[in-house]
């Protein structure tokens, strides 16, 4: 594949060749992309999850966007181009959606009982502080979805994620803000 002109790869990638995708996309610019993603991000994110994205959005409406590609300039620059815009976009709108619920949070904080089933014993400013902690971006996103009573689906729908993948974040974020409570108690 290394020897592939950029219209190959552009051609097979249109075609939906699972081969070319996984070589363009998780090997000749991964580290380019993982790269971009450190910059952008300065924090840690899954950045396989962020390549899938990035892949989902170019090949998205039958990868219009890739047909976009006028082959003007070589593949990898434009990819470059394209995919810190991306990137850049994707990250406001994460901070968006996190600034949105975090003033859900705010609002409805005064109506979650101090029982909430993650410790029966802690209080409101402790579960917060320990969600705070998570080191987990989308973790401490589902779960402060959860808290702020959306449903699996809308919280899905924020994140730009499977109603799965937000019951297992969810999940993954109770069992962490339990650990740092248990480690508070000590």
């Amino acid at each position: 594949m290394n020897r592939l002109s950029d219209r190959q790869l552009v051609d097979m990638l249109l075609a939906n060749d699972e081969m070319t995708v996984e070589y363009v996309f998780f090997h000749r610019c991964e580290s380019m992309f993982a790269h971009i993603i450190s910059s952008v991000f300065q924090s840690q994110v899954k950045k396989e999850e962020l390549i899938t994205d990035f892949y989902l959005y170019l090949s998205a409406d039958d990868w219009r966007r890739l047909r976009q590609f006028e082959f003007r300039s070589e593949l990898n620059t434009w990819l470059t181009v394209v995919a810190i815009r991306f990137f850049d976009q994707k990250k406001a709108s994460l901070q968006t959606k996190t600034e949105e619920i975090d003033a859900q949070i705010n609002e409805e904080v005064r109506h979650i009982p101090d029982d909430f089933d993650i410790l029966d014993e802690m209080s409101r400013v402790e579960l917060y502080d320990a969600i705070d902690k998570l080191p987990k971006y989308r973790e401490r996103m589902a779960l402060l979805g959860q808290l702020a009573g959306k449903s699996a689906e809308t919280i899905a729908e924020e994140m730009n994620c499977s109603v799965a993948a937000v019951y297992n974040l969810t999940k993954k974020a109770r069992m962490a803000v339990k650990k740092t409570m248990k480690g508070k108690e000590k």
